[in-house]
């Protein structure tokens, strides 16, 4: 069963924001930096993170997910995720528990209830956040605790 909406908000917020905070911490120039070769840069895999986090509003609105323009800087890319942080809390809290059960055609064409792309998407933010720790590190760059608590 699903969790009532303001604990994906909540849950959502304390993993954004630890986020944000890191973001805050990597100097601009350290945008195109990858973990290993072909891997995608900063930069790339914060638009990533922006871009799941749209198409999955769109998901939640039966609409259909879109393709995003790509950053041209991390300040960039760090900003269009800034923003679209609170129109990602603002659709999660507008969900009802009957909203949440309602199932959804996601990737591929699979059916699953809202509540389970719901919890796809904060496991998928936490994926690509090891990775930026991983590459903050790699610069130098201490990272925040994984989550803000506070």
């Amino acid at each position: 069963m699903p969790y009532p909406a303001e604990v994906y908000a909540q849950a959502f917020q304390q993993h954004r924001a630890a986020l944000l905070d890191l973001l805050d911490r990597i100097p601009p120039e350290y945008g195109d930096r990858t973990a290993w070769e072909g891997g995608k840069s900063i930069t790339e895999t914060v638009d990533h993170l922006f871009s799941t986090g749209a198409g999955v509003v769109d998901m939640l609105s039966e609409g259909t997910w879109g393709a995003q323009e790509p950053s041209a800087t991390l300040d960039g890319a760090a900003a269009r995720l800034r923003g679209n942080t609170q129109v990602v809390v603002d659709k999660l809290l507008s969900l009802s528990d009957a909203d949440l059960t309602q199932e959804l055609t996601v990737f591929g064409g699979a059916r699953w209830p809202a509540y389970r792309l719901v919890d796809f998407h904060r496991e998928h933010e936490a994926h690509h956040k090891g990775q930026l720790w991983v590459m903050a590190r790699q610069i130098g760059i201490e990272p925040p605790f994984f989550v803000r608590m506070a």
